[in-house]
């Protein structure tokens, strides 16, 4: 860390640093995609934004760049302030306001006092009003008294304020006033997780002084970021959507939308562990995860964890329990899932990835008994 931070002193050009609880590599991509016709970029590999990731993202930065994107995440107290001496952003972006990592901060306005630590030596801020506690500890820190702020909202006045937003197939149009203009861009996603990043986007680049017909133009040909959510062929005839990665209300409600989307199967199953580090009561939590799956569509549910187990009479879906993925894996067979969407979504200690090479492999294995082999003349 002492390290990266004394390398990245050795530059002078504009560091932009995203934090959030979702959002922040689909924002620090979705930048690389809308402005790197302009600069030469360095940004975080995929999702490199922990205690170490941080230091192997700037450690890259060179003579050649014009341009630096970093995200920034934390789990406990006390870690922003070391990854802003290491990123020394001097423009940043609060994605989004929710609830991953909870449990180790006393409550969610203390999480956001934290974060916010990141922007304490920013030129500018990108956020957006509508999260109340943000808004109120922007207002209220002393330390954020030199930072420029430029804000976007649906529900209240701000330097961006969005008005309609119309959903048609597989566009989104998004219209707002900005300096008393009337404005207005189309993304190719519907859902609300993309529509929400594609404002911070479109908020930096007015800030940075683009014409809008151009922005227009570049978030018309925005394209999927491929990382957590993806779509794979998987056993009989199912799609495998793989976010074996974390496993919180917010990601869980982001990755539903995206299995909604897949078109192609009447049934969506979800696959799900025990959700970590919450910081909510076992029985309150699970009734929120039950009301979302039901507010989703979800037919199908299978728990994975010995909290998941204990709430199962929460769940009004089709549904099977097992204490461990040891114990899935172990009751699985190849009835279990026929023409189906499935959501995995499952925190790291579980090894989902187990899961989905078990669920994908038996889609691409190849029979042999019907292959002819050569005889030693044709070899």
């Amino acid at each position: 860390q002492q390290l990266a931070a004394h390398h990245r002193q050795q530059f002078s050009i504009p560091v932009i640093g995203i934090t959030g609880s979702n959002g922040k590599t689909i924002v620090k991509e979705w930048l690389y995609q809308l402005l790197h016709e302009d600069y030469n970029i360095v940004r975080s590999p995929k999702s490199y934004n922990s205690q170490i990731g941080v230091p192997l993202s700037v450690w890259q930065m060179n003579a050649q760049h014009t341009l630096a994107i970093f995200e920034a995440g934390i789990s406990e107290q006390g870690e922003m302030l070391r990854l802003e001496k290491i990123i020394q952003p001097t423009i940043g972006i609060f994605s989004n306001v929710g609830q991953a990592h909870d449990e180790n901060f006393e409550s969610p306005k203390q999480k956001i006092h934290e974060k916010v630590k990141l922007f304490y030596n920013a030129e500018l801020l990108v956020y957006c009003k509508d999260y109340l506690l943000l808004q109120e500890e922007l207002t209220q820190n002393k330390n954020l008294k030199n930072t420029n702020i430029f804000s976007w909202s649906r529900k209240s006045r701000a330097n961006l304020q969005i008005g309609k937003i119309k959903k048609s197939g597989h566009d989104t149009e998004i219209q707002a006033v900005f300096n008393n203009d009337f404005i207005k861009v189309v993304i190719p996603f519907t859902d609300e997780a993309s529509i929400e990043n594609a404002i911070q986007c479109w908020a930096l680049m007015l800030h940075l002084g683009y014409e809008n017909d151009l922005i227009a133009v570049r978030m018309k040909l925005l394209s999927p970021v491929a990382m957590r959510l993806e779509l794979k062929e998987g056993v009989n005839n199912c799609s495998i959507i793989n976010d074996s990665y974390n496993s919180d209300l917010g990601s869980l409600s982001i990755a539903l939308d995206f299995l909604n989307q897949q078109k192609q199967h009447p049934n969506k199953t979800l696959i799900l562990s025990d959700i970590l580090q919450s910081g909510k009561n076992e029985e309150n939590l699970y009734k929120e995860v039950a009301n979302l799956l039901d507010k989703k569509g979800v037919q199908k549910f299978i728990g994975i964890g010995e909290a998941l187990s204990r709430q199962k009479e929460l769940f009004r879906q089709e549904k099977k329990f097992f204490n461990t993925t040891t114990d899935f894996l172990q009751a699985y067979n190849n009835s279990f899932f026929n023409d189906e969407a499935i959501l995995l979504k499952g925190a790291r200690a579980f090894s989902f990835e187990d899961i989905s090479r078990l669920l994908q492999q038996k889609a691409h294995a190849v029979s042999y008994t019907h292959l002819t082999l050569p005889t030693n003349r044709e070899v």
